[in-house]
């Protein structure tokens, strides 16, 4: 959120509400209990105030329009508001909407002084960035460690999804916003995109099972009823990433952006074109695209691509993952570790040096796979042949040895590191990787969590948000929405 000037005490007036505090804890012995005592009565004292301050924000005129759009006066009624300090209740007006029959109240006092969702600015700032840290158990624990005051842990759950909601629906209007006034590095040198997939554990009714009933009327005491029975599906998610990078390669800037399995990759896309417009605009980078071989992926990047008529310089397959497939190969067709650890060493110095070196393997590792399952050319030393023969056709490792070269053969134009990494490219995929698990698997996959498709969304938005540095400036331009002019008739 925007920094809030702060406001000048006076001295004089600092040094009488310290002494008011020294006589509030005198009786208290140890520091540990003077502190603790202090803070418990400055929350008295704040939500006191808070208590003061909103009921003098409600009106009693027979009238009053919000927006220009008039409302009758309605009832007297009692609300609830949380804040940091804890919930307080004020008794204030409600309003309804004049010619529309049975048509919505609002409350003067909530939008006179912009509370959000029941709360004031700052613990609704707060919950949305805990929520999109944490779950709200370890929330709630936190709050309370700091002396905070706040509701049931239910109440928080609801507060945090319904921020979510909120910020979601405003999204596409407040992030351009934002990122307009976001300036790029001057040590920019390149751009690098990537695109993967991950699991998240979603709840789902389980097969078979009747559809929920319509809620009835309650005839006598509340019951509660079990949950219906669910399964733990993992589904899979989208993770896409712009990295901007400095001269040697590192990294100074990434954004994360991430859409659940139901909502599908389009919103994502968007948003990572309009990353892409906002760099561009400012300076036209040499861009690379590292990820892995999913061809759905390359679909999808080479869509965003050709939206916004950019042509990559360089396209990686993450060097990671060919070292990976390398490493396998060179356990099916060697005998030993020492054999396998020369091997491995021997492509990664060829990697590092040439482009043409992928093409040097990638019929290296053909001749290989000839070798051990068609023979078709000289054989290697009897006792290497005899070994490795007979493991690759026990384990199935011939057809395994197969998918490797083909993926080394159908991929080798995206294999070429050498004078990428010289230019400054990253030639791996952390920043995508990375993002996977920064984005989802620190908050989405803790032990015991599992997620209905309307807290997903909440959350992963506010994550991506919070992992950008975006929350607070976006959540302040939320936050403004909720104040409404209302004037007195």
């Amino acid at each position: 959120m925007e920094s809030i000037p702060t406001p000048m005490i006076e001295p004089a007036l600092v040094q009488e509400m310290v002494a008011m505090l020294a006589r509030a804890v005198a009786r208290e012995v140890g520091l540990e209990s003077r502190e603790a005592a202090a803070l418990h009565v400055l929350n008295e004292v704040g939500r006191a105030w808070l208590a003061t301050d909103l009921a003098r924000h409600d009106v009693e005129s027979a009238r009053v329009t919000v927006d220009g759009i008039p409302h009758r006066r309605h009832e007297r009624a009692t609300g609830r508001y949380h804040s940091l300090w804890g919930t307080v209740e004020v008794a204030r007006y409600t309003y309804r909407r004049i010619g529309r029959r049975n048509g919505p109240t609002v409350v003067p006092l909530e939008l006179r002084v912009g509370l959000i969702e029941g709360a004031t600015p700052a613990f609704a700032a707060s919950v949305a960035q805990g929520y999109a840290s944490m779950p709200m158990r370890e929330y709630e624990r936190q709050l309370r460690a700091a002396h905070r005051v706040p509701p049931s842990r239910s109440t928080l759950d609801r507060l945090a999804k319904r921020l979510g909601f909120v910020v979601a629906a405003a999204l596409p209007t407040v992030e351009p916003i934002v990122r307009a006034d976001e300036v790029l590095d001057a040590n920019a040198a390149t751009m690098s995109l990537g695109l993967d997939r991950t699991t998240v554990p979603m709840a789902e009714p389980l097969e078979g099972d009747s559809p929920p009933r319509r809620r009835r009327r309650r005839a006598g005491p509340y019951r509660r009823q079990p949950p219906p029975p669910i399964t733990v599906a993992y589904r899979m998610a989208y993770v896409g990433t712009l990295a901007i990078h400095d001269r040697s390669g590192r990294t100074i800037a990434t954004r994360r952006l991430a859409a659940p399995a139901h909502e599908g990759p389009d919103q994502l896309l968007a948003r990572l074109g309009a990353e892409i417009a906002h760099v561009r605009a400012q300076c036209r980078l040499p861009v690379a695209i590292v990820q892995d071989g999913a061809p759905e992926l390359w679909h999808l990047m080479r869509t965003v691509c050709a939206a916004h008529r950019l042509r990559p310089t360089v396209e990686l397959i993450d060097r990671f993952h060919l070292d990976e497939r390398l490493a396998a190969v060179a356990e099916l067709v060697t005998h030993s570790d020492a054999g396998v650890a020369v091997l491995r060493a021997r492509w990664r110095t060829m990697l590092d040096r040439s482009d043409t070196a992928i093409d040097q393997i990638a019929e290296e590792v053909g001749r290989l796979h000839d070798h051990f399952t068609h023979w078709k050319h000289p054989r290697p030393p009897r006792a290497i042949a005899r070994w490795v023969g007979a493991r690759l056709r026990k384990d199935g490792g011939s057809h395994e040895l197969g998918q490797h070269w083909g993926y080394i053969d159908g991929n080798r134009h995206r294999m070429r590191y050498a004078s990428a990494a010289r230019r400054g490219f990253p030639i791996g995929s952390g920043a995508t990787e990375g993002a996977c698990k920064s984005v989802i698997a620190a908050r989405f996959k803790r032990s015991g969590q599992r997620w209905l498709e309307p807290g997903v969304d909440a959350c992963l938005t506010l994550r991506t948000l919070h992992l950008n540095d975006r929350l607070l400036p976006c959540f302040h331009h939320v936050a403004t929405s909720y104040a409404r002019d209302v004037r007195q008739v």
